[in-house]
């Protein structure tokens, strides 16, 4: 297997989800924890208490469910070898930091670096078609003040509660649609 689809990690940390996801996201790879960045084998002090903390983690922290697309492996009972395969409902992103390039990771070379927005919205054109209003959009923080308004003197109701019923969010992923973005304040156009 190519060095570009390999990652060592000596240890657990955190940002193994960001690997797993970069995997994910372009053509999968192979992390390997208790191997040091040379490829030799340290091993694990603990690797069921390591074991749990990746497969909870993984299963926790990216969002969407990627974990049919991840395989894990003890190999000589000291190092756990987990397999990431593309997966099918790209972008895979950490769900703390959202559908943004902070969240959402690629591989370039060797290295898992953050996603341009072209590259995100290009992964979610790919996976889900050509129905762009109802696709995330990149953007997440938004204000609805000008339709707000045009909908109140219009005497109709304009809550929160009306932006799943309306196509401004999802109602499955809870995340603002590119339709959200289009009526948003933040909207460019």
């Amino acid at each position: 297997m190519k060095a570009k689809k390999i990652e060592y990690k000596e240890k657990f940390v955190p940002e193994l989800y960001k690997e797993v996801i970069a995997f994910a996201n372009t053509e999968g790879g192979v992390i390997y924890i208790g191997v040091d960045d040379k490829g030799n084998p340290m091993g694990l002090e603990n690797v069921d208490d390591t074991y749990t903390r990746i497969t909870n983690g993984i299963r926790d922290a990216i969002l969407p469910d990627v974990t049919m697309f991840v395989k894990y492996t003890l190999e000589e009972g000291k190092i756990i070898r987990i397999e990431v395969s593309e997966g099918s409902y790209k972008p895979y992103y950490l769900k703390g930091k959202g559908l943004r390039p902070s969240g959402v990771y690629v591989r370039q070379g060797a290295s898992s670096v953050p996603a341009s927005p072209e590259q995100i919205r290009q992964m979610i054109k790919t996976t889900d078609g050509d129905e762009f209003e109802i696709f995330p959009s990149v953007e997440q923080e938004l204000t609805f003040e000008y339709a707000k308004g045009i909908f109140e003197k219009n005497g109709i109701d304009f809550s929160e509660a009306k932006y799943f019923q309306l196509g401004l969010k999802n109602p499955e992923s809870k995340l603002y649609t590119n339709l959200g973005l289009i009526v948003s304040d933040q909207c460019s156009h």
